[in-house]
């Protein structure tokens, strides 16, 4: 029962875990220092703003095929 399921979120998974890795690794992305919830909010959208235009200039640069 327990391999079936972890069948079937195992892709779901690694693309998630692919991305924090990219972050905490390339980015230094693994602490977040911030006095304050919205300076937290924007450190954490500018991270992920950050991440999304590095994946396009590799998806483009490499002419990869998106998942969907």
């Amino acid at each position: 029962d327990d391999k079936m399921f972890n069948k079937i979120i195992s892709k779901i998974r690694v693309r998630i875990e692919h991305v924090f890795g990219f972050v905490e690794n390339s980015m230094h992305g693994s602490s977040l220092r911030s006095i304050g919830f919205d300076r937290a909010v924007l450190n954490t959208d500018l991270t992920n703003l950050t991440y999304n235009l590095l994946r396009y200039e590799q998806v483009k640069r490499l002419n990869l095929k998106t998942w969907r």
